[in-house]
């Protein structure tokens, strides 16, 4: 059986949705479920400071260098401080992640800008939705962190998902965005 995918879209830079994708993973991890949080935002690479340590080969990689690696070769733990006080799995903010009964994982882009290049081709969103569809068999839930929908990674990663949200601040600026994204 496959995992429910869930296509998180900011409506606008800034709105929260790799923390707002970071947490929902946790919060699944911390309910027994192993939960992969792909990064479709290739510009921002935010979910890249999630990560401790030392990101070697990464989703970009993935898409258009590595074709035939595997998606755990991506895959990392959210670091509990994440780089950030008191974000996914670290309830005291003291960067110590407690044990989980499940997983959160990142699978973050982190790349040069000729390999970002590369891996916003329309051949390699064709690749992109095939490494969702296959989180989708490793994990129980698959978090698809995408920036405002105009690019094609981003457009994969909403194809791809079962579920779509959209993340806005709650402000004029926002709800605007919302409109334009709908």
């Amino acid at each position: 059986m496959q995992a429910t995918t869930l296509a998180l879209v900011g409506a606008t830079g800034g709105a929260g949705t790799t923390r707002t994708a970071v947490e929902l993973a946790a919060l699944g991890a911390r309910d027994g479920r192993d939960v992969a949080v792909v990064d479709a935002a290739f510009t921002t690479q935010g979910l890249s400071e999630y990560v401790s340590g030392r990101i070697g080969t990464d989703l970009t990689t993935l898409i258009t260098d590595e074709t035939g690696a595997s998606l755990s070769a991506a895959a990392y733990p959210i670091a509990a401080g994440g780089g950030h006080t008191g974000t996914a799995g670290d309830a005291g903010g003291d960067g110590d992640a407690p044990d989980l009964p499940g997983r959160a994982d990142a699978i973050p882009a982190r790349a040069p800008f000729e390999r970002v290049a590369r891996a916003k081709t329309a051949e390699a969103a064709r690749k992109l939705e095939r490494r969702i569809d296959e989180a989708a068999t490793s994990y129980d839930a698959v978090i698809v962190d995408a920036a405002p929908v105009g690019s094609n990674e981003a457009v994969a990663g909403v194809t791809a998902a079962d579920r779509v949200a959209a993340v806005f601040p709650a402000t004029t600026h926002g709800r605007d965005a919302l409109q334009r994204l709908r």
